[in-house]
């Protein structure tokens, strides 16, 4: 019965999770325009010929679903806007206001170009995982090559400083250590970058290539 009971709840958590989690940006969402669909849906219900007088459960459903579409459209409608004609004036002005602003100007211009680099479609940030010694020679771990070493980090053209590691820390792989690493310590492993961030925010758990252990209790 213990072991029906834990693979029965690690079932059920993800599906309420999901359930409580859809549920409340659904009405967080679909809140602002509700009470305007549902008045618009009672002012119209004679001329439609129905009776919706105890059926307030419903009205509040529909109405909330009207409201929903509604806003998905009034969000793509802003979007096309924003691309378009504002985002531009927008995204300048924090740039102006920032740029004067000791240290905060330097911090938010270096922010603006580790996102632009990290979200661009152009190339992948990570180019593969790999394996290399750190902190020490006797053990290894997980990190990411972002590129090539920059000439002027160059130690006067000895072969130790090859490539640009990141070494991730976990379970929070946003930070980490940037080394500079020659190409004969680093090797190379057939895990994707996708996988091996799981590893890591796991702390170890779920396996490169592997189902979670909810995946394999429910098999």
């Amino acid at each position: 019965m213990k072991k029906y009971f834990f693979t029965g709840f690690i079932t059920l958590l993800p599906l309420a999770l999901t359930f409580i989690i859809v549920n409340w940006l659904f009405n967080l969402f679909a809140a602002p325009l509700a009470g305007i669909t549902e008045a618009i849906i009672l002012s119209y219900e004679k001329n439609l010929g129905l009776s919706l007088e105890h059926h307030d459960t419903l009205v509040l459903f529909v109405s909330r679903v009207i409201a929903l579409i509604l806003l998905f459209f009034l969000i793509l409608f802003l979007g096309f806007c924003g691309q378009k004609f504002l985002i531009n004036v927008f995204m300048k002005i924090p740039e102006r206001l920032f740029s004067h602003i000791p240290i905060v100007g330097t911090v938010f211009r270096l922010s603006k170009d580790i996102t632009k680099a990290v979200f661009s479609d152009n190339k992948k940030t990570f180019k593969e995982t790999v394996l290399l010694p750190f902190p020490h020679d006797e053990a290894l771990t997980i990190g990411f090559v972002t590129g090539d070493t920059p000439p002027s980090l160059k130690d006067g053209g000895k072969p130790f400083t090859d490539l640009v590691i990141f070494v991730p820390t976990a379970p929070h792989p946003m930070s980490g250590y940037v080394l500079l690493a020659p190409k004969k310590i680093v090797k190379p492993v057939d895990v994707s970058v996708e996988d091996a961030f799981k590893f890591l925010i796991s702390c170890g758990v779920i396996h490169p290539g592997e189902a979670p252990p909810g995946e394999e209790i429910k098999k």
